[in-house]
């Protein structure tokens, strides 16, 4: 029998050192998708609403849970929530490009038609960035451009800078156009 044991109080995991790490939580998993999915519909409908402004036709949308390319005329935005790898850290990463050619083809192909079909040439990047997350809570949720250290965006206000980049890239691509394309 042991006469002097000491006395171990149990572990609050709310509090000290064992404390899991939001991040890291299955409710953070949801937390992501429900945070990418409002940053894809900002992302739509800020890209919808430039088209309309620029006189081009409506955006071309390839949507999937966790990515989304937007075709607008000659460019492209494609982002991807990216939530496992060896070097993604925790809440995952959202990487987005914009592209200068066709990401989201127009799907016209007739394959019962014989003849070459015309091939666009190869899209280039024109912008990247990739952003990691923060968020100690479901509410303080934040993408970071440049690291953690950087200012953080919430999901609508990264979304108004990622399309405020494509609508610039739009406007320098149309203005190196002939006036003779069609932006399509």
């Amino acid at each position: 029998m042991i006469d002097h044991a000491a006395l171990v109080e149990p572990s609050d995991s709310r509090f000290g050192p064992d404390r899991t790490n939001f991040l890291t939580s299955h409710r953070a998993q949801s937390v992501g998708a429900r945070e990418f999915t409002r940053f894809t519909d900002s992302v739509v409908a800020l890209t919808r609403r430039a088209a309309t402004l620029s006189g081009c036709e409506a955006p071309t949308l390839r949507m999937s849970p966790e990515r989304c390319i937007v075709q607008l005329g000659p460019v492209a935005l494609t982002v991807a929530h990216i939530r496992s790898g060896n070097d993604v850290p925790a809440g995952g990463q959202l990487l987005a490009i914009i592209w200068n050619g066709t990401i989201a083809p127009r799907g016209d192909h007739v394959p019962e038609r014989n003849g070459a079909r015309r091939v666009p040439p190869p899209p280039v990047s024109m912008w990247e960035e990739s952003s990691v997350v923060s968020a100690e809570t479901e509410t303080t949720w934040h993408w970071h451009p440049h690291g953690v250290a950087s200012t953080g965006y919430t999901s609508t206000e990264l979304a108004e800078r990622c399309v405020a980049q494509l609508q610039s890239a739009f406007e320098t691509v149309l203005a190196t156009m002939p006036p003779d394309v069609p932006l399509s």
